[in-house]
C-alpha cells in the first residue's frame, strides 16, 4: 500500500464540498535530527528528486513527503537542490539576470577562509593594531595553550556585518531608482565607484555597499549617479558619508559576500539531507496519520 502524503489529512466541508484540510502540518520532534540512530546523511545528486530516493529507500515513490519532513523542506521547489542549469534560471527569475546576482552585495563576511597566510608570529601579533587581536587565536602545541613559542592564527569565525558603509546624495531626480540596483558613482574620468539603492526619492538617493570613490571626490556640474537597471541618472550635488560599520585598518579582514555567492551556498547546503532509516517509515507514517486525524 503506497503511503501518501495527503491521504492522512483529514476531511472538513468547505463551500458545500467535501476536501482534505491542507492547512494542518506536522513536523518530526526538534531532537530527532542529527541523531545518527534514525538517518543517514546522503547527498543529493544533479537532477535526482525526492520521490526517487523516497522509491530507493522505501519501495515507495509516494514517500517523497518523508524526504521532505526529514529535512523541514517548506517549498519542495526552491528548498531542494537544484542543477545548475534550474539554479541559474532561479536567480535569473529572481534578481532578473545572472550579472545583477554576481554584482549586488548580500553582505560582508570575515575572510578567513580565503586568507592565503593565516597564521603570524607572536611578534606579528603584538605589532597589530588593537583592533585586529580579535580576528586571530592562538595556535594550540599538543593541544595545548603555550607561552612560548607561541603563533596566531585567523579566528575561523563567520561574522557578519550588513554592509561596509552608508553615504547620502543631494540630486534633483532620485525617484526613479530601484530599490537594491548598483548604482555607479561619478565625480570625473578618474573619480568613480559603486553602491546599491537603499533609499531613494525625488531629492535624495542613499546608497549601501559602497566601494571606490564614493563621497571623497570632487563635485562638480556633471557629477552623477547612474543606475545599470533603472538606467536612471541623475546629478548629484553633495555627497555625504553617513555611516562606516567597517573601519580602513579592518577592510583587508572582510569581503562581500555577493547575491549569487550566497545563493549558491544555499543551494549547496540543500544538496546535503538527512533520510529516516527505512525501518522507522512505517512508525513514522502511522504516527503522521494520527496526528492529522
Amino acid at each position: 500500500m503506497f503511503e501518501r502524503y495527503f491521504e492522512k489529512f483529514q476531511t472538513i466541508n468547505y463551500a458545500n464540498t467535501t476536501v482534505q484540510n491542507i492547512t494542518q502540518r506536522a513536523a518530526f520532534l526538534t531532537g530527532v535530527y542529527n541523531n545518527p540512530l534514525f538517518y543517514y546523511p546522503y547527498d543529493i545528486a544533479q537532477g535526482e528528486r525526492p520521490d526517487m530516493i523516497a522509491d530507493r529507500y522505501y519501495s515507495d515513490q509516494f514517500m517523497s513527503w518523508m524526504i521532505y519532513l526529514s529535512n523541514q523542506v517548506i517549498d519542495p521547489y526552491y528548498d531542494w537542490y537544484l542543477d545548475p542549469t534550474t539554479f541559474n534560471e532561479y536567480i535569473v527569475k529572481k534578481y532578473g539576470s545572472l550579472a545583477n546576482a554576481m554584482t549586488k552585495v548580500k553582505y560582508y563576511r570575515n575572510n578567513w577562509y580565503s586568507d592565503p597566510n593565516p597564521t603570524i608570529s607572536a611578534a606579528a601579533y603584538e605589532g597589530l593594531d588593537p583592533s585586529l587581536a580579535k580576528f586571530y587565536e592562538p595556535v594550540p602545541i599538543n593541544g595545548q595553550i603555550v607561552n612560548s613559542p607561541r603563533q596566531y592564527t585567523r579566528r575561523k569565525e563567520d561574522w557578519t556585518i550588513k554592509t561596509n558603509s552608508i553615504a547620502r546624495y543631494t540630486v534633483a531626480n532620485g525617484a526613479l531608482f530601484a530599490s537594491d540596483e548598483v548604482v555607479d558613482v561619478v565625480f570625473g574620468p578618474s573619480q568613480t565607484g559603486t553602491g546599491q539603492v537603499s533609499f531613494s526619492n525625488n531629492t535624495t538617493v542613499i546608497l549601501q555597499n559602497l566601494s571606490g570613490v564614493v563621497t571623497t571626490g570632487t563635485v562638480t556640474g556633471s557629477s552623477r549617479l547612474t543606475g545599470r537597471e533603472s538606467n536612471a541618472n541623475s546629478v548629484f550635488t553633495v555627497a555625504t558619508s553617513v555611516a562606516n560599520n567597517i573601519p580602513s585598518v579592518e577592510t583587508a579582514y572582510w569581503s562581500p559576500v555577493f547575491q549569487y555567492e550566497y545563493e549558491n551556498e544555499v543551494n549547496e547546503q540543500n544538496r546535503s539531507i538527512l533520510v529516516l532509516k527505512s525501518q522507522f517509515a512505517p512508525n513514522a507514517a502511522r504516527e503522521l496519520k494520527n496526528l492529522l486525524r
